[in-house]
């Protein structure tokens, strides 16, 4: 699969951190690495590696947080990730993204990259821009 596709299942860990933060356990977080590393085809750069780690880190944290906090509250989980983590909980996706939008440009990809590049950096990327025009121009 892709870095798309582990970007997607980071979500669904950030997700479950935020609604579950029992769940998230040594356990839990292995099995994770084990389902990215099989997304990515069994074997990850160190690039990569490194973000993944990254997003463990923050799984931990957004864990911790939410063991201390009530997110039953909150109306989507994505404000608990921002809650706890900040933007800079948003960059191990964006990076992900962005890999797989060098290594195979897709128009989705080009949609979510730009999407979570305004969550990490709150400005936009490509605004004006279409799918067509940015592979146009050597993307």
């Amino acid at each position: 699969m892709s870095g798309a596709a582990v970007a997607r299942a980071v979500d669904d860990l950030y997700q479950r951190a935020v609604a579950d933060p029992y769940g998230i356990d040594d356990t839990a977080l292995e099995e994770w690495m084990v389902e990215a590393g099989e997304r990515l085809g069994g074997v990850v750069d160190k690039p990569t590696m490194k973000v993944l780690r990254r997003v463990l880190r923050d799984a931990r944290k957004l864990a911790a947080y939410w063991t201390a906090h009530d997110s039953a509250a909150l109306p989507d989980w994505r404000l608990g990730v921002d809650e706890a983590l900040g933007s800079r909980g948003w960059e191990p996706h964006l990076d992900l993204v962005s890999a797989a939008l060098a290594d195979n440009p897709t128009r989705e990809l080009f949609e979510d990259m730009r999407s979570r590049y305004r969550a990490v950096h709150f400005q936009p990327w490509m605004e004006g821009v279409s799918y067509e025009e940015w592979v146009a121009a050597g993307g």
